[in-house]
């Protein structure tokens, strides 16, 4: 069964018979472009092995489930929220498990402890998993983790595979699988940021059983989600990383380059917007348009930075002896010494006669 659109789907799924308490919203599948997309949310506590599997395959993927400590009264706990490509939920075991996967094909998965340590295996790798350091296990290859116990819970984030790799391409543009280190360090830079990401969601989780709760709500939860995929590529450590940290090529209007590159080359005449408008076939309110639209500035403040530019220069490599502010600031359109001084220490935090000074 399948729902598009606004359609949805859902199925339950009944463990009420075997001790555990289920509420479970969830669509069978939902075509999103060429990612499948499933929204939904669960939250159960289990009580036996069996039913934790049923729930946990059916909200992440397959795999084995060990106890190591079988004195234990057997116990798990999920809350976990799914939108679009994302699944992240809080997951906890009364015992220390060891949980097992092979190829999980299909997604990416990262792994935060949220108290204690997690030991982790992926292929032949071995590593450990803390509340500083999350784990990334790719789709292909099997992996482990071993811990968990009363008060040692995990945030679980799933992150569809498709969804993952489409995302690479258009940030670095070059198809190809996200080969990421297993560890990401949460404690700086931008690890740390999509920490703040993910410590949002799970903040959310906490008012699940509200049903106006804002991690019921699309339109939020949608964006925050896409925010958490984009910032695990730029979090974790991987080869196209350098790419996703260039800075955007920014493409401008023909006429927007045209107004720019006739007040570098005439920024020493008494130039005025009409006469750059009529240069690049604007009107004045059209350029005025364009250059908010696409730089953030008027045309006057544009041309006004070019012109400090050039102003600078000279001050920093002018003879004292010879030069004067009031003759630079002349020389480059700037009639009121004064005002002149007033821009120049806002774009460069000291008076133009200071940097005149530093040239000799």
């Amino acid at each position: 069964m399948t729902a598009t659109g606004s359609e949805r789907c859902f199925r339950s799924l009944d463990i009420s018979a075997t001790g555990a308490t289920l509420d479970l919203r969830w669509p069978e599948e939902v075509s999103m472009g060429q990612v499948a997309s499933r929204t939904g949310s669960v939250a159960v506590t289990s009580t036996t092995v069996d039913d934790a599997l049923r729930v946990g395959t059916d909200v992440y993927h397959p795999h084995r489930l060990r106890l190591l400590d079988e004195s234990r009264p057997f116990d798990m706990r999920l809350r976990a929220v799914t939108y679009g490509p994302v699944t992240v939920g809080k997951l906890s075991y009364a015992g220390p498990v060891r949980i097992e996967t092979d190829d999980m094909e299909v997604a990416y998965e990262a792994n935060v402890p949220l108290a204690g340590e997690l030991g982790c295996e992926a292929g032949t790798e071995r590593f450990v998993a803390s509340p500083d350091r999350a784990v990334l296990f790719g789709p292909d290859g099997p992996t482990s983790m071993t811990g968990f116990g009363r008060g040692r819970p995990i945030l679980g984030v799933r992150l569809d595979r498709v969804a993952v790799e489409h995302t690479l391409a258009d940030l670095a543009g070059a198809s190809e699988p996200l080969r990421a280190a297993p560890l990401v360090d949460l404690t700086t830079g931008r690890g740390r940021e999509w920490w703040l990401v993910l410590r949002s969601l799970l903040d959310l989780l906490s008012g699940f059983d509200d049903r106006s709760s804002l991690v019921h709500n699309e339109l939020v939860m949608r964006p925050l989600t896409q925010s958490l995929l984009t910032g695990m590529l730029l979090a974790a450590d991987h080869p196209l990383l350098p790419r996703l940290l260039e800075p955007a090529e920014v493409h401008l209007p023909g006429t927007v380059r045209r107004a720019q590159d006739i007040m570098h080359d005439r920024a020493a005449e008494p130039l005025s917007v009409p006469d750059v408008a009529r240069a690049t076939g604007l009107s004045t309110r059209g350029l005025q348009a364009a250059f908010r639209q696409h730089l953030g500035l008027t045309p006057i403040e544009y041309l006004r930075r070019v012109r400090l530019e050039r102003a600078h220069a000279d001050l920093i490599t002018a003879d004292p002896a010879v030069a004067t502010v009031a003759q630079v600031a002349h020389r480059w359109g700037f009639t009121h010494v004064g005002r002149f001084a007033a821009h120049y220490r806002a774009r460069y935090g000291t008076s133009p006669s200071v940097a005149l000074r530093s040239g000799s």
